[in-house]
């Protein structure tokens, strides 16, 4: 068994949601500061309803009530008649500096996961989804009649139950990855909105903006990451004796640098795709340049790093459906068929390129990128 701890990167802003959508006024409030040069900037402040309690007594909690369901002032406001003097640091669980530009009383916050003690984290699970998509995407070409397999039930499930094995014997069982944890007030907010492809000429779309608390960029912690080779060892002998048939572990799954290099040639050939994709639509839409500029910086971070000990990979909300899936069916035969199942009313955007959307922030940067390393 081979146990390291790796180290994790925000390379991007990292946004893994917990659910839960705060409502402004009530929720969180939004406060104007002003840094040492003068610079005005935005904080959310998001409530912690014990604070609020001990503040205005149990005695008023139906006024408290009262207030949320009428929406008139903010709980801030609210608390105010009784602590005159109570700052917004006095009612909340944490300060989030807010990269949008403005506050807007309609705005919502989806916030980020934290544990019981208020860290932020990415869980294990979600690198290791990631890390399995990357792996998938970087094998699937190994696979023979691929389109006719998934044609069955339009499913990744036949092939990669030929990959990995089936569920009881998937070799993803061998590869045990530990929770990010993350240290406080490294949270940030941004306003997200979308790259859109329409009649429009111009891509950029605010129609559907939402405000979102994220890990905030350069952060770092550590997290532990097990390849139990061992114990699939074991467990394959025990098939083997049977005469029945285990699945072989992947050769990029041999050893952690394997896995690195298999992961940071995925994640760089999607770049490279992408950047491909939207350098093309700039000939005839404009709104994406920045966009592409941010893939070029991401793309070199995943170029510079070491071989088999650092790679760049994608997780989280904003990742969009071609670093969610790999972009691996993109290959298939039955492509378009795909396309059917996978667009509602399809149809009516049978002339624009699929996807034909990604989310960004209003500065068009880009959500989830991590880099992940190890020294040994």
């Amino acid at each position: 068994m081979s146990a390291y701890n790796l180290n994790i990167e925000a390379l991007t802003p990292v946004h893994i949601g917990d659910g839960v959508f705060l409502q402004k006024g009530s929720d969180f409030i939004t406060i104007k500061r002003t840094d040492e040069s003068g610079e005005v900037y935005l904080v959310n402040f998001i409530i912690d309803p014990q604070k609020v309690l001990a503040c205005i007594g149990e005695g008023h909690l139906a006024d408290w009530m009262a207030s949320i369901e009428r929406r008139a002032e903010s709980v801030w406001a609210f608390a105010k008649r009784y602590k005159k003097d109570i700052r917004p640091e006095d009612l909340s669980k944490r300060a989030v500096y807010s990269y949008a530009s403005e506050s807007r009383p309609t705005d919502t916050l989806k916030t980020c996961m934290h544990n019981g003690m208020g860290f932020p984290y990415i869980p294990g699970s979600s690198i290791k989804g990631a890390i399995r998509t990357a792996v998938f995407a970087s094998m699937v070409s190994e696979v023979n009649n691929l389109s006719g397999k998934v044609a069955q039930r339009f499913s990744s499930k036949p092939v990669e139950d030929e990959l990995f094995g089936r569920i009881n014997e998937d070799v993803f069982r061998f590869l045990q990855v530990g929770d990010a944890y993350f240290p406080k007030d490294c949270e940030i907010s941004t306003r997200m909105v979308s790259l859109n492809i329409t009649k429009d000429s111009h891509l950029y779309d605010a129609s559907m903006p939402q405000l979102v608390e994220a890990i905030g960029t350069d952060s770092q912690t550590t997290f532990q990451l097990t390849l139990a080779s061992d114990t699939y060892q074991w467990v394959k002998g025990h098939y083997d004796n049977k005469k029945q048939v285990f699945p072989e572990f992947p050769t990029c799954m041999t050893s952690l640098p394997a896995l690195f290099k298999a992961v940071n040639a995925q994640t760089q050939k999607l770049l490279e795709e992408e950047i491909r994709i939207w350098t093309d639509l700039s000939e005839q839409y404009t709104g994406a340049e920045v966009y592409v500029e941010n893939l070029k910086g991401i793309l070199a971070s995943t170029e510079a790093c070491q071989a088999g000990k650092e790679c760049v990979l994608r997780i989280g909300y904003g990742s969009g459906w071609r670093f969610i899936t790999g972009a691996w069916c993109e290959q298939l035969h039955i492509f378009d068929k795909v396309i059917d199942r996978a667009r509602p009313r399809n149809h009516n955007y049978i002339q624009y390129r699929f996807p034909k959307t990604r989310r960004i922030d209003t500065d068009s940067d880009i959500l989830g990128f991590v880099k992940l390393s190890f020294h040994s």
